[in-house]
């Protein structure tokens, strides 16, 4: 079985929210295959049931797991960026920005790390 889930990478917070919502998403897929299966014994009111259940594993899926978790992950990604020391480093790490343009908005960041004569970022020796 593949469980494909999503994931954000400045926001954990988000990323756990994205993730239950694609399990209750995937639960509610595998009732609703249930629900047809059982349609052979229960007749066919099971077969609209079906449909509701992936209407509703759309639902959690595509829009709170997707768009409510890419709102939550945007908004607390501005708040990590500026207060958050270890954010920064990554985000500046992974090419998304320079020391300089991190340093000007997280005071914290600037304090933590200095980038060496090589160009790498390190930890400042206090």
């Amino acid at each position: 079985m593949i469980f494909i889930y999503t994931s954000f990478e400045y926001s954990n917070k988000a990323t756990f929210f994205a993730i239950f919502m694609d399990l209750i998403a995937y639960g509610l897929s595998l009732a609703a295959i249930v629900c047809f299966f059982l349609t052979v014994k229960f007749g066919i009111l099971m077969v609209p049931l079906g449909f509701l259940l992936i209407a509703l594993a759309i639902f959690f899926y595509f829009f709170l797991g997707k768009k409510v978790g890419g709102a939550m992950a945007k908004k607390d990604f501005q708040k990590q960026i500026h207060t958050n020391p270890i954010v920064a480093y990554n985000y500046v790490n992974n090419g998304h920005a320079t020391y300089e343009e991190m340093a000007a908005i997280n005071p914290a960041f600037a304090a933590k790390y200095e980038v060496n004569q090589f160009g790498k970022l390190t930890r400042r020796k206090n």
